[in-house]
């Protein structure tokens, strides 16, 4: 079950998240094979990956945690203990700070790269995909439940604005 996926540093490189079994599998785009399947929690979906550490960050969506992988040997280093059912994760520009979004208790969290520290705040009704902006100190959450999306600022985990789409806020992504 295939889920999401992102490239790191190398651009014939692409990180698929198996939830249906647990891994996350690293594809060579130009031989068009699976180089490695690599452990990554339960049930892993949304990743994010900050190449310059070689580091990629999963949502172990059922069993509420963060998943850190080592993309330099394929082990799990760390593991952030978020709660509830989570979705759409990302990073801050200076890629120091990881955001999720926790679907399953109505809330977001700011995981410290370095330190592991994590801030939760509450954000209601069901936070589901998110990104950030570059440039902006603002990420972007939708919500599962209602047809919106709020802009939320990074340093205090607050909903500052919101704005409403058409249907569910899905898959979003900043453009330059």
């Amino acid at each position: 079950m295939p889920n999401y996926a992102a490239f790191g540093s190398d651009p014939n490189v692409v990180y698929v998240s198996n939830a249906g079994n647990g891994t996350i599998s690293e594809v060579d785009l130009e031989r068009g094979i699976v180089r490695r399947n690599m452990v990554a929690g339960d049930a892993p979906e949304h990743i994010a990956i900050n190449a310059e550490n070689a580091m990629l960050y999963a949502a172990d969506a059922g069993a509420g945690d963060v998943i850190e992988l080592s993309l330099n040997d394929g082990t799990v280093t760390r593991s952030f203990a978020i709660g509830g059912e989570l979705h759409g994760l990302d990073m801050s520009d200076d890629r120091s700070t990881l955001f999720v979004a926790g679907r399953g208790e109505d809330k977001i969290a700011a995981i410290v790269v370095a330190t592991g520290a994590v801030t939760v705040a509450p954000l209601s009704p069901e936070p589901y995909h998110l990104a950030t902006i570059p440039g902006t100190s603002t990420f972007y959450v939708s919500s599962r439940a209602e047809p919106k999306v709020w802009i939320v600022d990074q340093a205090t985990l607050t909903a500052v604005d919101d704005f409403q789409v058409e249907g569910e806020g899905h898959q979003m992504v900043a453009l330059p």
